[in-house]
């Protein structure tokens, strides 16, 4: 299953390499396999996996600043976006989905792919009690809102990490309400693949007083 040609220039301007290119071939090919099986994609995007998967997780590549240090990503499921940036070259990530058959997933598009990423199957409660500010960058590509998603940023995150979040054309409702909880700081970029879609970018984060 190749990608559309405004795909594979998208890729291109992203800095995608022709080895990490293959990767993310192979990857799609063991997700179209695998999305027979189990429930990692919607049904409506099948015929657009390009487009509506790869492209729309590697355009939060160039945002990742430490491509070395720890990356943890939340709900990994079909490997969105973490598994993406793996392959695209980040060389200490982590990914974490409950859902054991997911896991196996994850496990055989990475080896397949020739990467080695992390692979939690646990909750992210069991997943983090060891791991508590260990991580630079900390992803999620539907997964939760931001409100429920802050209690884990907060405790994964090293003060000075981020988090990078793919949201849809909600985003800056989401923020409107976790800021009613939480101080934050964030910048918005819009997905190049349409939609309405959002790359948040969220640090400094800290929850209000509750006495206040």
């Amino acid at each position: 299953m190749s990608p559309p040609k405004d795909v594979l220039n998208a890729l291109t301007k992203l800095g995608v390499s022709d080895s990490a290119f293959e990767g993310l071939t192979t990857y799609v090919a063991v997700l179209d396999k695998w999305r027979q099986r189990i429930n990692l994609i919607g049904p409506g995007s099948i015929d657009d996996i390009w487009r509506r998967h790869v492209l729309d997780s590697a355009q939060a590549w160039p945002h990742i600043s430490a491509k070395d240090g720890p990356l943890l990503d939340l709900g990994s499921g079909a490997g969105l976006p973490g598994l993406i940036f793996s392959i695209l070259g980040a060389r200490n990530v982590t990914l974490v989905d409950s859902d054991q058959r997911k896991a196996v997933f994850l496990r055989e598009a990475a080896r397949a792919a020739g990467v080695k990423p992390c692979i939690v199957a646990k909750r992210f409660d069991v997943a983090l009690s060891n791991e508590a500010g260990a991580y630079d960058v900390v992803t999620a590509r539907a997964v939760a809102s931001i409100t429920k998603l802050m209690p884990i940023l907060t405790k994964a995150l090293k003060p000075e990490g981020y988090a990078l979040l793919l949201k849809g054309a909600q985003a800056e409702k989401e923020l409107t309400e976790a800021q009613k909880s939480w101080t934050l700081q964030y910048a918005l970029t819009p997905s190049i693949t349409g939609g309405g879609g959002q790359i948040v970018k969220i640090w400094g984060i800290a929850q209000h007083d509750r006495g206040s």
